[in-house]
């Protein structure tokens, strides 16, 4: 059995995704303004950040799936949200929107666990006590 989880993201998100990022890792960034972003399947997906710079001039910022899926990874990692570790995470691209494909394999084998009941000593590991510390007053 597998489950499949989608997250599809906005271009305003995926620009701030791969800006972070090159920030975070040192890369260089073009002077100026993000005005635009494209996206387009060549042997995997390929995205063009536009850049206009205070004179005018476009430069154009080609990034590579593997970049692009990584900045969007840490994007999810930032703001907390939960990506299982064992899964495979594959970006597509549906309608025009980025889209980051979860699937989890659930093949392994069930986990096991005993409880004891109350006339069932030794039938298992002793549940540990939840219960906060007693305070002491007085002090």
């Amino acid at each position: 059995m597998k489950e499949l989880r989608c997250l599809v993201f906005t271009d305003q998100e995926v620009i701030r995704a791969v800006l972070d990022r090159r920030r975070r890792v040192k890369d260089p960034l073009p002077v100026g303004t993000v005005s635009g972003i494209a996206h387009r399947e060549r042997d995997g997906i390929e995205t063009r950040l536009s850049v206009t710079a205070d004179d005018g001039t476009v430069t154009e910022l080609v990034m590579s799936e593997a970049e692009v899926t990584a900045a969007l990874i840490g994007h999810c990692m930032g703001r907390r949200i939960p990506l299982p570790v064992a899964s495979d995470k594959m970006l597509h691209l549906i309608n025009g929107a980025l889209t980051l494909m979860i699937t989890m394999n659930f093949n392994k084998a069930p986990r096991l666990v005993m409880q004891g009941g109350p006339g069932d000593a030794g039938a298992g590991p002793a549940a540990p006590d939840r219960r906060p510390p007693q305070r002491r007053g007085g002090r």
